[in-house]
């Protein structure tokens, strides 16, 4: 017997699927809970059914990449930090590459970041993480780990432009060339 994804499942899915199409496309500012509905193929009221709001949407929309961070940051905690900067590169480097869609979402919700405490966990994670790919203390290398990061979330807001390969080895290459002291 096949089994099947309940009504209101599937519609969650195609609200958050629309809401990332439309959040690249034209930007999480530009695009209303009404785009999301007619989109989806439904009502504003049931988009609010789902989500609490745009935030909520949005939310549900990161939160594969969300929670692949936060796996990340855990398992960082338990590698010694001598082996965590490499880990964290390596790593870092393949989700870039597997949530590359996201970045163009992220970067856009940037300047508005702290007014939308519903990804508030993925925020902390993502500072986290930058200070693990800085490798150290030192105020200057948390700078470049942010100066990198931002800068390879830049260059992963357009899927199309580059294969994963290629972005991989410029995301791991950059992130080596910044960040990792040479002897």
């Amino acid at each position: 017997m096949a089994v099947t994804t309940p009504a209101r499942e599937r519609t969650r899915r195609e609200i958050v699927r629309q809401a990332m199409d439309l959040f690249q496309a034209a930007g999480y500012n530009a695009t209303s809970l009404q785009d999301i509905a007619t989109a989806a193929g439904c009502s504003k009221a049931t988009v609010l059914y789902h989500f609490s709001g745009k935030p909520a949407v949005l939310a549900a929309v990161l939160e594969p990449a969300a929670a692949d961070v936060a796996a990340l940051v855990e398992q960082l905690a338990e590698v010694r930090r001598s082996e965590a900067q490499e880990f964290a590169i390596r790593r870092f480097t393949d989700l870039a590459v597997q949530h590359r869609g996201v970045m163009d979402v992220i970067q856009d919700v940037i300047p508005v970041i702290e007014n939308v405490p519903e990804i508030a966990g993925l925020v902390a994670d993502g500072i986290q993480l930058t200070e693990y790919l800085a490798g150290s203390d030192d105020p200057l290398d948390r700078d470049l780990a942010k100066f990198a990061v931002n800068g390879l979330l830049g260059e992963c807001r357009y899927p199309g432009e580059r294969t994963d390969d290629e972005l991989r080895r410029l995301c791991d290459t950059a992130l080596r060339r910044l960040l990792l002291r040479r002897a």
